[in-house]
C-alpha cells in the first residue's frame, strides 16, 4: 500500500533537487556602464511623444553639467509602467521621473530619493501639488455630503488613478465611509464627466484641472455641476475636494552620486517658464522636493503597496547547498520510516472497522470545527499578520505610541538602527524620552493625532548618542487587538532641510544681504496678484536707488560700497510691515514689495508714500563705514530716489509694474534726487490737490475764510420753523470747495474738532441774538455733530458751557447725528446724550435708513427727531421700494412719538408724496437753498 507514496515522494525529491541545482548555477545580471546615468521616465503616449517632450530637459541638465566640468552625460530611456518596473529590479536605472503613485511604490521597494518637484501651470498660476474633485450633477439633491456616496454610484477612469480615485477613496476613507459601486470609464477623465451628465453614474471621481479645462474648451458649463467636500478657502487656484499633494518627482536610486544629485537638482531649478524645456515639456519649473510621505501613508492604509516578500527562487538560490544536503538527510530518514511503516502496516490493517469509522467521524467533526474557527479569524488575522510583516520588514523607522500615555509599545529595526536604541530598550521608553519638545505640547499633539485633527508633524527627536535630528512623523491611530494606538512613520529629514535651505539660499537670495533676489521677488509678486484678483485690495511695488553710489565706490572702493548696501538694507528693512519684501536687484537698487493696502486707490497711496518716506528718511541718515581694522571709520551721507507704483492685479503685468516704477524712480531722480514719485499721474494730482485743501483749510481757519449758512426747514404750510446750520467755505482763489472735499480731510487730519467748535460758537451766538426778537425767538436751530466730537470726554460740559455763556434757550438748539456716530461706543454715546437731554437739548437722527437702524437703538436714544435720507425722497413716485421706505419711517417715527424731517425735498411731486404720506417738516431747493445768515433772517422776517 505505501510503494505509491513512497515513488511520488521520491519524485518530488528528484524535482526539488533540479531546481536547487538550476538556481544555484543561475549568473547575475550585467552592470551598467556608470559613464553615463540614465533617466527613466514613465510613458502615458506614445514612446515617440514622450521622448520628443522630455529630450530637451535632459540636453538642458548635460548642458548644465558640461558648464560645472563634469563628465557625465544623462541619458533618456521612456518606458511603459511594467518596463521601468522591470528595470528597477534589474538596476538598470540611475534616476526616475514618473507620477506621485509610482514613485511611493518604488521608494517603498527601492529606496528612491526625491531631487525635485516639477511645477506645472494650473490656471496660469505655477503649483506644485494636485487632489482629487469630487462632484456630481447640480440637479441631483440626494448628495451633497462624502457620506451620501456610499449608496451612489461612482464614476472613475480606472482603480488605480491617483488623482482620479485614490485619493478620494483616502478622503472617504478617514470619516468612515467606502464607495460600494463603481464604474471605470477608462482615460480620459472627461469620460466621466460626460457619464455623470449623461445619467450613467450619480457621482464623479477626476483630478484637479479636468473641470477648469472643459469649461474653458466650452464642453462644460459650472452650473451643470455642483462640488462635494469642496476644501475653502485655499490658495491653490482649482477646484479640489482632497487634500493636496505633490506632482512628479525627479528622483535618485538610493546609491546614486550625492554631488551630482545637487547639480541635478539645481539644473533643474535654474529652469525658467519660457525656456525650451519648458516649453516642450508643458510645464513653469521645478521646485524643492515635495513631502511625498502621505502619499505613501495613504497607501500603506489602503493596502496598496507591494508585499516584500522573499521569492521562493530567491531562497533556493541563497541556500542552494544546505538545502540540498538537509533534503537528502529529510529523504534518507524518510525512507528508514517508510520501511518502518511497511513492517507495521499489517497491524494497521488488523485494527477493528469500529476504531477506524470512530476515528475518521472525530477527524471529519474536527476538520468541520476547525475550519469554522478558521472561516471568522481569517479576517482579522489576515490583516494583522500582513500589516505585522511590513511593519517589522519596513525600510522606513515606524513605532506603535500609546496616545494617552506616550509609552513606546513596539518598535520595528529601522527605528532601532536611527535612534541607537534596542528593540527591547525602546519598548521600555516613553516618546518623552526622544522628542524634545515639553511634555504638555507633545501631549498636545498626540491627542490631535489621535483625533484625525492632524497626521503630520515635524518635531526634533535626540539620538541615543545625545544627538538631536529633525524628523518629519506621519501618525494616524490605528486598533490592533482591542486597543487604541498611534502608528507613527518617521523620517530623518536634518540632511534634507540643510540641503534645501541651502539650495533655498543659492536660488532665491542676494548672498551680500541676504535680502530676496529678483526671482523670489517676482514669484511673491506673481502670486499678489493672483490672490488680489479674488480680494479687493491694493498692492504697491517701490524703485528705491541710491543717489551717487558710484562716486562712493570709485572713491573708497567696493568694499566700503558692500559695507552702505547691507546697511541700508537693514535700514529699509526696518521701516517694513509684516508680509511685505524687500529685495535687492543688483547694485544700488532695491525693490519693496507692499501688500494689503486699502481697497479705495487715494488711501493706498497715502500709506503707500508715508512708508517711503519713513524708509527715505531712514536712509537719509549719517552712516559710519570701515575701510580696515586700523584705518579710521568713514561717516558717509547718502539718499534715495523712490519710485511707485500702485496694482490691485486686475489688468496689470509683472512686466507693467516694473516698467511703471522705474518709470516713476527716474521721474524722483528728474526731480533733484532724495524725492518720492508715484507713477500715476492722475493720482498724483489728486494727492498733490488734497494735500493742498488740507494746507490751505488750515490758513482759512486762521484767516476766518469760512461761513455759516443756514437752510430752512418748513411745515406743511411752508412756514419756516427751524433750519440746518451749514459750513460753506468760499476759497480766495479756488471758489467754493464742497463740503464733500474738506469734511473727510478735516476728520482724517484731526481740524475736524476746530471746525465742530467754531460751528457751535457761531450757532449759539445768532441763537443769544433771536431769543429776544418776536420772528426768530420760535426759530429751532440744526447743529451736525461728529463721532470725534461726541467721544471727547468733555463734550456735555462744553455743550453746557457754551448755553450758560451765550444765553441760549437749551430748547431752541438741536444736535444732528449721523447712525454711525454712536456705534463705536454705544453706551458712551447714549449717557452724554442722556446728559444733554435733561438740559434741554433736542436730538435728530440725521440720514435715517441708511447706516445701521435698530429698533433698539431708537428706543435707548434720547431722540426728538428723525430725518429722512434724501435718497429715499429723490425717486419718490417712481420707485415702488422707496415709496414703501418713507412710508414705513414716517409710520415708525410718529409710533415712537418722533418728529419726521424729509430732506432733498425739491419737487412738487415729491412734497405731495410726502403729504400725503403724513410728514410733518420738509427741507430742500423746493424751498430754499443754504444762503448765509443775513439772507435766512430776511427771509423768516419778511
Amino acid at each position: 500500500m505505501l510503494i505509491r507514496p513512497l515513488h511520488i515522494f521520491m519524485c518530488f525529491m528528484l524535482s526539488i533537487y533540479s531546481l536547487v541545482a538550476v538556481s544555484a548555477t543561475a549568473t547575475p545580471m550585467p552592470s551598467v556602464d556608470s559613464s553615463a546615468p540614465t533617466v527613466g521616465v514613465l510613458a502615458f503616449r506614445s514612446i515617440e511623444q514622450t521622448e520628443q517632450r522630455w529630450q530637451p530637459l535632459i540636453e538642458h541638465i548635460n548642458h548644465y553639467l558640461a558648464t560645472q566640468n563634469r563628465p557625465e552625460r544623462l541619458r533618456l530611456k521612456v518606458l511603459f509602467y511594467g518596463d521601468l518596473n522591470r528595470a528597477m529590479e534589474n538596476n538598470t536605472l540611475d534616476y526616475v521621473f514618473t507620477n506621485p503613485q509610482h514613485f511611493a511604490i518604488l521608494r517603498y521597494q527601492s529606496g528612491l530619493s526625491p531631487l525635485a518637484t516639477l511645477m506645472p501651470l494650473a490656471e496660469g498660476v505655477p503649483v506644485a501639488d494636485f487632489g482629487g474633485v469630487i462632484f456630481t450633477r447640480a440637479d441631483n439633491h440626494a448628495i451633497n455630503t462624502l457620506k451620501d456616496l456610499e449608496k451612489a454610484r461612482i464614476a472613475a477612469t480606472f482603480h488605480q488613478s491617483f488623482g482620479g480615485y485614490l485619493m478620494q477613496q483616502w478622503e472617504m476613507f478617514k470619516q468612515g465611509y467606502q464607495i460600494n459601486d463603481t464604474l471605470f470609464t477608462g482615460m480620459p477623465h472627461d469620460n466621466v464627466v460626460k457619464a455623470v451628465l449623461n445619467h450613467q453614474a450619480d457621482a464623479g471621481f477626476i483630478r484637479t484641472g479636468i473641470l477648469e479645462a472643459m469649461v474653458r474648451e466650452g464642453h462644460l458649463q459650472w452650473a451643470q455641476i455642483k462640488l462635494i467636500n469642496p476644501i475653502t478657502p485655499t490658495p491653490f487656484p482649482q477646484v479640489h475636494s482632497t487634500e493636496l499633494y505633490p506632482e512628479w518627482p525627479f528622483a535618485a536610486v538610493i546609491n546614486s552620486d550625492k554631488s551630482l544629485d545637487r547639480l541635478i537638482s539645481l539644473a533643474l531649478f535654474n529652469i525658467s517658464a519660457d525656456s525650451a524645456p519648458a516649453q516642450q515639456g508643458q510645464f513653469y519649473g521645478f521646485t524643492p522636493p515635495g513631502n511625498y510621505a502621505p502619499i505613501e501613508a495613504l497607501m500603506i492604509r489602503l493596502n496598496l503597496l507591494p508585499d516584500k516578500d522573499i521569492d521562493w527562487r530567491d531562497v533556493i538560490q541563497r541556500y542552494a547547498f544546505v538545502l540540498f544536503v538537509s533534503l537528502t538527510l529529510i529523504g534518507l530518514l524518510l525512507s528508514a520510516l517508510v520501511s518502518i511503516l511497511i513492517r507495521n502496516n499489517q497491524k494497521l490493517i488488523r485494527t477493528s472497522s469500529e476504531r477506524d469509522t470512530a476515528i475518521n467521524e472525530l477527524q471529519t467533526l474536527n476538520q468541520q470545527l476547525e475550519q469554522r474557527v478558521a472561516r471568522r479569524t481569517q479576517s482579522l488575522l489576515e490583516n494583522e499578520q500582513r500589516f505585522q510583516q511590513m511593519f517589522d520588514h519596513h525600510g522606513s523607522p515606524m513605532l506603535f505610541i500609546d496616545p494617552d500615555s506616550g509609552e513606546i509599545i513596539n518598535a520595528n529595526e529601522a527605528a532601532a538602527d536611527l535612534y541607537g536604541y534596542t528593540i527591547e530598550q525602546l519598548q521600555a521608553m516613553n516618546i518623552h524620552q526622544i522628542n524634545t519638545l515639553s511634555k504638555e505640547k507633545i501631549e498636545q499633539e498626540r491627542q490631535r493625532a489621535k483625533q484625525e485633527a492632524r497626521n503630520y508633524f515635524i518635531f526634533p527627536h535626540q539620538l541615543r548618542s545625545g544627538e538631536v535630528r529633525q524628523v518629519e512623523v506621519h501618525s494616524s491611530p490605528i486598533q490592533m487587538r482591542g486597543r487604541t494606538f498611534l502608528f507613527s512613520i518617521i523620517h530623518d529629514i536634518s540632511d534634507r532641510i540643510k540641503s534645501e535651505q541651502k539650495i533655498q539660499n543659492l536660488a532665491f537670495y542676494d548672498p551680500l544681504t541676504q535680502l530676496p533676489n529678483r526671482r523670489l521677488l517676482i514669484d511673491r509678486l506673481m502670486n499678489n496678484l493672483a490672490h488680489m484678483r479674488r480680494h479687493p485690495f491694493h498692492g504697491a511695488l517701490f524703485f528705491i536707488d541710491l543717489d551717487h553710489f558710484k562716486i562712493l565706490n570709485d572713491s573708497h572702493g567696493h568694499q566700503i560700497g558692500d559695507q552702505l548696501l547691507i546697511e541700508v538694507a537693514k535700514r529699509i528693512s526696518g521701516c517694513m510691515r509684516a508680509g511685505d519684501t524687500v529685495s535687492r536687484f543688483g547694485g544700488d537698487e532695491f525693490v519693496v514689495l507692499l501688500t494689503d493696502l486699502d481697497e479705495d486707490p487715494i488711501h493706498a497711496a497715502q500709506e503707500a508714500r508715508i512708508i517711503a518716506e519713513k524708509m527715505r528718511q531712514a536712509i537719509n541718515q549719517p552712516y559710519l563705514l570701515l575701510n580696515s581694522e586700523n584705518a579710521p571709520a568713514i561717516e558717509h551721507r547718502t539718499s534715495a530716489s523712490i519710485g511707485i507704483s500702485l496694482f490691485n492685479g486686475q489688468d496689470e503685468t509683472i512686466d507693467d509694474l516694473m516698467k511703471w516704477t522705474d518709470l516713476a524712480m527716474y521721474q524722483a531722480k528728474n526731480a533733484g534726487r532724495n524725492e518720492i514719485c508715484l507713477f500715476d499721474p492722475e493720482m498724483q494730482k489728486t494727492l498733490d490737490y488734497r494735500a493742498s485743501i488740507e494746507v490751505d483749510l488750515r490758513k482759512a481757519m486762521e484767516q476766518n475764510q469760512l461761513e455759516l449758512y443756514f437752510q430752512p426747514q418748513v411745515d406743511i404750510n411752508q412756514r419756516i420753523i427751524g433750519a440746518e446750520a451749514l459750513l460753506r467755505w468760499p476759497h480766495p482763489e479756488k471758489g467754493f470747495i464742497s463740503p464733500a472735499v474738506f469734511i473727510p480731510l478735516a476728520e482724517e487730519s484731526g481740524l475736524i474738532l476746530d471746525l465742530s467748535d467754531w460751528v457751535l460758537d457761531r450757532a449759539c451766538e445768532e441763537l443769544a441774538q433771536w431769543r429776544y426778537h418776536p420772528k426768530l425767538c420760535t426759530i429751532q436751530l440744526a447743529v451736525n455733530i461728529s463721532a470725534k466730537q461726541l467721544r471727547e470726554p468733555d463734550f456735555v460740559e462744553s455743550i453746557a458751557q457754551r448755553l450758560k455763556a451765550y444765553d441760549v434757550n437749551p430748547l431752541m438748539l438741536k444736535l444732528e447725528l449721523t447712525e454711525g456716530v454712536f456705534l463705536a461706543n454705544k453706551e458712551d454715546s447714549i449717557a452724554k446724550m442722556k446728559a444733554l437731554r435733561l438740559l434741554g437739548i433736542q436730538f435728530s437722527m440725521d440720514d435715517f435708513g441708511t447706516g445701521y437702524s435698530s429698533l433698539s437703538y431708537l428706543k435707548q436714544l434720547p431722540l426728538s427727531q428723525l430725518k429722512i435720507d434724501q435718497s429715499f425722497v429723490r425717486d419718490l413716485g417712481e420707485d415702488y421700494m422707496d415709496n414703501v421706505m418713507v412710508q414705513t419711517i414716517i409710520t415708525l417715527g410718529r409710533n415712537f412719538n418722533l418728529s419726521i424731517v424729509a430732506e432733498g425735498v425739491e419737487t412738487p411731486e415729491q412734497l405731495a408724496f410726502l403729504t400725503r404720506f403724513k410728514c410733518e417738516i420738509f427741507q430742500g431747493y423746493l424751498f430754499s437753498k443754504p444762503v448765509p445768515i443775513h439772507a435766512f433772517k430776511q427771509k423768516v422776517i419778511g
